[in-house]
């Protein structure tokens, strides 16, 4: 019994007449009677009593009318779901951001978003390493990371460009200075994100490409721990411009200029390279660049 047999089937119950089903249906009368047939036959059951020219359901055809009409209200319901997710009146996104964009910019971009259609945008933070995981476990959608991402499955479109600042406390004795030698760097107390990290990946590679050797004494997987670490002065760190423009501006921390040297990355959108790329989809990340632009 297909889909198809149950429209049949229902139409000939609200037309009472397999001749009037036909012409609804833009179906022979003979096929319409063989549709109703062939569910007798696999059921071995009489869906309707034929007396006179008058059709009346028997009780196996009563319980087949009450589910059919469900099945093709459900069906009804269905497309008219799928069309309004077509057309963005509802749908769902899931979403994920490396720990600065994901704290720092994401929220900010989903709920200007929301404003405009009425859809779920769900978020999930991580570090880059595991934003690429969920990537490729398709728990998510796509991406938004700090660091690189090297995988043939993930496709990685250029976002928007960031800069990390050295920064220090206030009562730091570089705090004065505001300008050190990249020489200056290799004895002092440095606190840094984890491993899987695109901040502490970008800091890695730039120090190795100037020759600077470091020390990390603290490793914390939180920025604004970090931050507040390097307030109270226990130690420098490197931290995205996003994250610490309000500390540096509030005076709580200070940027340190490094002579001949910048921490320079760019974010990026990731995503499979086999995902659907839905209308949603689409619509999302023309927002990202829209949101930027502004």
């Amino acid at each position: 019994m297909t889909l198809r047999d149950i429209e049949i089937f229902v139409t000939v119950c609200e037309l009472k007449s397999m001749s009037a089903a036909a012409k609804k249906l833009y179906m022979s009368q003979p096929a319409v009677s063989q549709a109703i047939s062939q569910i007798e036959g696999e059921f071995q059951i009489k869906l309707f009593d034929r007396i006179g020219k008058r059709l009346s359901l028997t009780y196996p055809g009563e319980i087949l009318y009450s589910y059919g009409r469900r099945i093709l209200n459900l069906v009804k319901e269905a497309e008219n779901i799928l069309y309004d997710v077509r057309n963005m009146r509802m749908g769902r996104l899931n979403v994920g951001a490396s720990t600065t964009v994901g704290i720092y910019l994401l929220p900010k971009i989903i709920g200007d978003f929301r404003e405009k259609y009425s859809v779920d945008v769900y978020f999930t933070i991580d570090n880059t390493a595991g934003i690429k995981k969920l990537i490729l476990d398709n728990a998510i959608d796509l991406g938004i990371v700090e660091g690189p991402v090297h995988s043939r499955d993930i496709v990685v479109i250029p976002y928007i460009d960031d800069e990390l600042y050295l920064v220090s406390s206030k009562n730091h004795r570089w705090a004065e200075k505001r300008s050190i030698s990249p020489e200056e760097i290799e004895n002092e107390d440095i606190i840094m994100r984890e491993k899987g990290s695109g901040t502490r990946e970008v800091f890695e590679q730039t120090m190795a490409r100037n020759n600077v050797r470091y020390k990390i004494k603290y490793v914390l997987n939180s920025t604004e721990a970090i931050k507040k670490a390097v307030e109270a002065n226990i130690g420098v760190s490197v931290i995205s411009r996003l994250a610490v423009e309000k500390e540096i501006k509030d005076g709580r921390l200070v940027k340190i200029n490094i002579e001949n040297m910048r921490f320079e990355r760019k974010f990026s959108i990731i995503y499979h390279k086999d995902k659907f790329r839905s209308n949603l989809f689409e619509e999302f990340i023309k927002h990202l660049y829209n949101y930027i632009a502004k």
